[in-house]
């Protein structure tokens, strides 16, 4: 037995709604949707675009655009595994196009007391 407590696994939902019609290359670009300020979790993210929506919702984990993690299609969901969840953007297909629709985190992390 260790006098070093033991690690403890930290889970965290977070759910977040976005209604944007900014694209990738768009000044002020990709709104930023979550964001890990300490560690590194993993874990599934949901992106999910409301029927309301007049395009394909991304979600990426850089600001430019450019690491597209998932796309789901007006009235869809996508969800995907992340290894390293620092930050997550959201942004339309189309500049000019607005979308709306929601992204659930669902974060693991290991953590020492």
């Amino acid at each position: 037995m260790s006098c070093c407590p033991e690690p403890q696994i930290v889970t965290v939902t977070t759910c977040n709604t976005f209604n944007t019609d900014q694209a990738a290359g768009d000044t002020p670009g990709p709104v930023l949707i979550f964001s890990q300020a300490t560690g590194s979790p993993s874990g599934y993210v949901t992106l999910t675009n409301f029927n309301a929506s007049g395009d394909d919702a991304n979600v990426s984990t850089d600001s430019t655009g450019l690491n597209i993690i998932a796309t789901a299609n007006p009235d869809n969901s996508v969800t995907v595994y992340v290894e390293s969840l620092q930050e997550l953007y959201v942004f339309s297909s189309t500049t000019g196009i607005q979308v709306l629709g929601q992204v659930t985190v669902q974060a693991i992390q290991t953590s020492r007391p």
